[in-house]
């Protein structure tokens, strides 16, 4: 149930949705369409299931209806030997349930109901059923496409990356509907089963059938053969009468029996809901329903159970934060088809990327183009810089293989697509250049200057600045049409944004290229404008900002962190800055001061514990000591503060209100500059780039739900109590002025 968590120039991780982990389609299909098709052979029945005008197979009211026909007429077929439950679209079984009908009985309760029970017992009528039923699994088998699975009798599943199991529905807000959460931990380990319920994580086929969730795993060529024969076995064994012993091997080793008389049970489920808490705070409601529902089912059995499951799934799909994590998953999907220019403009195919800077975010650029399959070249100033980034990046190679994710040829040869070098050559021949070095404007022109002097006129150079204006780095550009930003966030291979900035200056062409090719990397790629920070590194800035005046004024670390963190980031501010280094933020910050004077004002806090030699987790020495505890705030912080060792209470609704709202004022701000391009870009940076709580929709949303005229109104209250860089942005109060959302309701 670990999470990861990352860390981008000082940013944290988001709650980790990825489309990947959902398993949910949203094109419902037409009534009218056929779904399903029966057809019959050698007294086996197939159903081939096939949403039309899709790429997945989803479930739906329309998918319930058409299975229930189709069950309709096996009941009356008592000569068959079994039923194979099969998909027409390669690489997919079943994805889960339409989110998009699902979201249309918020205010339809009983509509809800009623569709829930209809999905319940077409499970159970599929389970029941006394002919054999064996799914037959080519590809993506989660959310309610696993619980159908679950249902039957059998499970072939093809060997294949693309074949792929997991209840993702927690990603969601919600839990399995379908009777999921009790009919997998009767199918497999109930530590192993909560896990995967709790976590939504996905496993491929060999861990699936280690686990036992698959009787078989084959060769694709040969699935429907092993799948027919798997049927007819469980026909012929059930034809004549089980033998004593086998009774009671079946009665031992029946899961849920073993589990019931087992104290075990108990200590499993109490250690679950230690494990959620300690991980979502309480946020997220999802967990703790299914464990609630799993161990009813344990203890009054499968019919409670799944009463049990239908009520939870129903009183969490009308939940905030159900309703939030869907907007979410729906602004995803927005960004990631958004054209952003005219379609009209064709990107340039990236075959040869080049890569300038072997540190840390220049390595884990070049590790994610090379797994993604790009041929690059990586440069550094010195070997022994080259000699780390080769490092970092086969240990994440390495990581990647032991994970299952590669095998060990796949890792060598993602290796052997990067050419490290300490000289230019060939990078006359790349399609595009990232650079990624030390964060200073003169050397990010001169390695500009470069490239140019090497003649390919349509090579697109990108920096991965976080904080200085593109149009600062290209200022002496003999084409600037062709440079833009790629702001990565780091660790690169887990963070999911990428922040492209455009200038004035820069081509469709260029952008097209850019906006693809992040995308190949699998990114969610938000757009801006130029200008000191762009949008995220500001918006952090302006959060970091707000918590070192709350230290200055006398606040205890431990204190602003845990107030941040119930508020629901991963990290505070204060340990964030550890994490990121004391001299990124304040080079970061310094830029931000010079472009934004007239109403930013920085605390000395961080620059007083900069000349005292900290730089945070890097050299073991910042607001949290890394010796023995590094959750144990550094008491000797203090003396160099105003104030020193005497410190005070603060309110930590106090000090929630200051930061967030500082981070929201920022937001409008660059939404009024055209920074941002819509308040759907700003959540989505602000979640998957800086951390900001999933569970609360994002800034934007969150601002809407509290209210704008309140937001203002807090603004101006904490303006004057602690200085004027809190005052509301002039696109709150004129929106608060005309009771105006950043989304229509």
């Amino acid at each position: 149930m670990q999470r990861g968590r990352g860390i981008f120039c000082g940013c944290a991780s988001a709650f980790g949705l990825t489309t990947g982990l959902y398993g949910w389609n949203v094109m419902a299909a037409q009534p009218t369409d056929r779904l399903a098709r029966l057809t019959f052979a050698d007294r086996l029945a197939r159903i081939e299931i096939d949403v039309p005008n899709q790429s997945l197979n989803t479930l739906s009211t329309a998918m319930i209806k058409e299975v229930e026909t189709i069950f309709d007429e096996l009941d009356e077929r008592l000569d068959l030997e079994g039923v194979l439950v099969t998909s027409a679209k390669p690489g997919n079984f079943v994805a889960g349930f339409d989110i998009e009908e699902l979201q249309g009985y918020e205010h339809d309760p009983d509509g809800l109901i009623a569709l829930v029970q209809r999905g319940q017992a077409l499970m159970s009528r599929v389970e029941r059923l006394p002919i054999p039923v064996v799914a037959v699994i080519d590809g993506g088998c989660l959310g309610g496409g696993l619980e159908l699975a679950l249902a039957c009798d059998a499970r072939i599943a093809a060997r294949g990356e693309r074949t792929l199991f997991g209840l993702p529905e927690v990603m969601l807000g919600l839990i399995p509907g379908g009777g999921g959460t009790q009919r997998l931990p009767r199918q497999i380990d109930l530590s192993q089963a909560l896990d995967l319920i709790l976590t939504g994580r996905q496993i491929d086929g060999r861990k699936a059938l280690k686990l036992g969730l698959i009787d078989d795993l084959v060769h694709p060529g040969i699935l429907l053969d092993v799948a027919r024969e798997k049927a007819r076995e469980i026909h012929r064994r059930r034809a004549r009468p089980a033998s004593l012993s086998e009774n009671l091997e079946e009665a031992f080793s029946d899961p849920v029996k073993l589990a019931a008389r087992t104290p075990a049970r108990k200590v499993i489920f109490s250690r679950a809901r230690e494990q959620v808490l300690k991980q979502s705070g309480g946020n997220y409601p999802a967990p703790l329903k299914a464990i609630d529902v799993i161990e009813t089912g344990f203890s009054h059995g499968l019919q409670a159970g799944l009463e049990a499951e239908g009520e939870a799934f129903i009183e969490l799909v009308r939940s905030p934060v159900a309703k939030n994590l869907m907007n979410i998953f729906f602004m995803r999907q927005a960004v990631n088809k958004d054209r952003v220019v005219d379609g009209r403009v064709k990107p340039r195919q990236i075959t040869r990327l080049g890569v300038l800077g072997a540190g840390l975010m220049g390595a884990g650029i070049a590790q994610i183009a090379a797994y993604k399959g790009t041929n690059l070249r990586l440069k550094d100033h010195s070997n022994q810089g080259l000699g780390w980034g080769m490092n970092y990046i086969n240990n994440l190679l390495q990581q990647a293989h032991r994970r299952k994710k590669l095998s060990e040829a796949q890792a060598d040869i993602a290796l052997g697509r990067i050419a490290p070098t300490l000289t230019y050559q060939g990078f006359e021949r790349c399609d595009l250049v990232i650079e990624a070095v030390f964060e200073d404007r003169e050397l990010k022109q001169s390695i500009l200057a470069d490239i140019e002097a090497l003649g390919h006129e349509d090579l697109i150079f990108a920096s991965n600045t976080s904080t200085i204006p593109i149009k600062e780095i290209a200022r002496k550009s003999k084409r600037p049409e062709n440079v833009l930003g790629m702001h990565f966030f780091s660790p690169v291979h887990k963070m999911p944004l990428l922040e492209i900035i455009r200038t004035d200056a820069t081509s469709n062409k260029a952008l097209a290229t850019v906006l693809a090719y992040g995308r190949r990397l699998g990114k969610t790629c938000i757009v801006v404008d130029d200008g000191p920070g762009f949008f995220t590194s500001r918006v952090l800035g302006a959060y970091i900002n707000e918590a070192g005046w709350i230290l200055q004024e006398g606040g205890r670390i431990e204190e602003i962190d845990a107030a941040m963190h119930r508020f629901g980031f991963p990290l505070g501010p204060l340990k964030l800055v550890d994490e990121v280094g004391f001299d990124v933020v304040l080079k970061a910050g310094g830029v931000l001061q010079e472009a934004f004077r007239a109403r930013w004002d920085a605390p000395e806090a961080l620059r007083r514990l900069a000349d005292e030699g900290r730089q945070g987790r890097k050299n073991g020495r910042g607001f949290y000591t890394y010796q023995h505890d590094a959750s144990a705030p550094d008491e000797s912080v203090y003396g160099a503060l105003p104030g020193g060792d005497t410190r005070r209470h603060i309110d930590p609704d106090i000090i929630t209100q200051r930061c967030w709202l500082a981070m929201l004022n920022e937001c409008a701000y660059a939404l009024d500059e055209g920074i941002l391009r819509s308040p759907r870009d700003g959540d989505i940076g602000v979640i998957f780039g800086l951390g900001f709580p999933p569970f609360r929709g994002g800034i934007f949303r969150h601002a809407d739900e509290v209210g704008i005229g309140r937001v203002v109104d807090s603004l101006h209250t904490l303006a004057g109590q602690f200085g004027t860089r809190l005052r509301p942005a002039p696109l709150l109060e004129t929106m608060a002025e005309h009771q105006e959302r950043f989304y229509a309701e």
